[in-house]
């Protein structure tokens, strides 16, 4: 599986650092980006491990779970 992950339906107000807080656990994050929309709403983001295996346990773990109030989906890149 990919050290890339794709997490899909944020919260309007997740921010990079409860992303990179909640996604820590699985590995050592090299790069996390939330995606935001014209007005500044987050809809996405992109999580980049070190390894393989980090992005595989994020999302057997993570996918489908709730993270501020909205189920989010998590798949790899």
């Amino acid at each position: 599986m990919p050290k890339k992950i794709f997490i899909g339906s944020l919260s309007a107000t997740t921010t990079n650092a409860t992303v990179n807080t909640t996604f820590a656990s699985f590995g050592t994050i090299v790069a996390c980006t939330v995606n935001r929309n014209a007005a500044g709403a987050a809809v996405s983001a992109d999580v980049e491990y070190t390894t393989d295996q980090a992005g595989t346990d994020a999302i057997a773990a993570k996918n489908g779970t709730v993270l501020d109030g909205s189920r989010i989906s998590v798949v790899g890149r």
